[in-house]
């Protein structure tokens, strides 16, 4: 059993004393190694587990056993966290934690969807907080390892995730008006709508695109002058356009609600729009 005259003799380089200490927490190693790295990556973790406890016992400054357990546990979890990191990124450039900060605000922003919020993330934040398309990548590669298990709600300074998502105007808060806020508004659904866009597949995507004229894409409509040019792009018949179309705008809707929570609108105006377009829902 775990002394803290043990411990203490540990802290003064007792290498006797050392070794019962190891011994003591070798199964709280292993446990968080095979938790946070599976066993894959356990022998490596333990491994990573072992030279924390070395490094950290100096720092320990507790009065008791359990202080001692509680301080080390934190000690072993952030070191075996920061080598599991590592691992999954691969070492990424860009992998950096504002970015992951970033792509985790996209994530919440996209309800979860990792394929949108890995676009958000290159078009929603203002400028200056934007990741590159590399970045984004490295990012959502951290997010799905195990940053996503001790990311904090809160940053240093108290600001939530989703803060770093607010629009810079330029100007002092009690400056922007309603017209601001309404602009922010329509740019933002307009990114995620283009963020959902970019998730689905080439053809779907590019007929959605052309139906309603969104950028680069020129405007086509629909019609049998647009289905025929259409299909000569996509080297298929203009019928299977108009099924493509159907079935690329269902997707879209489903994505699209999956990230807002917005279901499709049913008004008589909508519905004629998605008429005219060859779709139904």
């Amino acid at each position: 059993m775990l002394t803290t005259e043990t411990i203490a003799a540990a802290q003064d380089n007792d290498t006797h004393a050392m070794a019962d200490v190891i011994k003591a927490m070798e199964p709280r190693i292993s446990a968080i190694a095979s938790r946070i790295g599976g066993a894959a990556n356990r022998d490596e973790f333990t491994q990573v587990g072992r030279i924390a406890l070395w490094e950290g016992i100096g720092r320990f400054t507790g009065g008791s056993v359990d202080n001692f357990y509680a301080f080390m546990h934190r000690t072993l979890e952030g070191a075996i966290l920061e080598a599991a990191r590592e691992e999954r990124t691969g070492g990424a450039a860009g992998a950096d934690r504002d970015a992951t900060k970033t792509f985790a605000a996209c994530v919440r922003e996209a309800n979860g969807d990792l394929d949108v919020a890995e676009q958000l993330a290159q078009t929603l934040p203002p400028k200056g907080r934007r990741l590159s398309a590399v970045r984004a990548g490295a990012a959502r590669l951290a997010w799905e390892g195990t940053i996503s298990l001790d990311m904090p709600n809160t940053n240093a300074d108290g600001v939530t995730l989703a803060d770093t998502l607010i629009s810079d105007y330029g100007v002092p808060e009690e400056l922007i008006t309603a017209a601001d806020r309404a602009a922010d508004t329509r740019d933002r659904k307009i990114k995620v709508v283009r963020a959902v866009l970019d998730t689905m597949g080439d053809k779907g995507r590019n007929i959605l695109k052309a139906t309603y004229g969104i950028d680069p894409v020129p405007c086509l409509g629909t019609g049998a002058e647009a289905d025929n040019e259409l299909a000569a792009t996509l080297h298929t018949k203009a019928s299977t356009v108009r099924v493509l179309r159907n079935q690329a705008y269902k997707s879209f809707a489903n994505r699209y609600s999956k990230v807002t929570g917005l279901t499709p609108c049913h008004c008589d105006r909508c519905a004629s729009q998605r008429k005219s377009a060859g779709v139904s829902l």
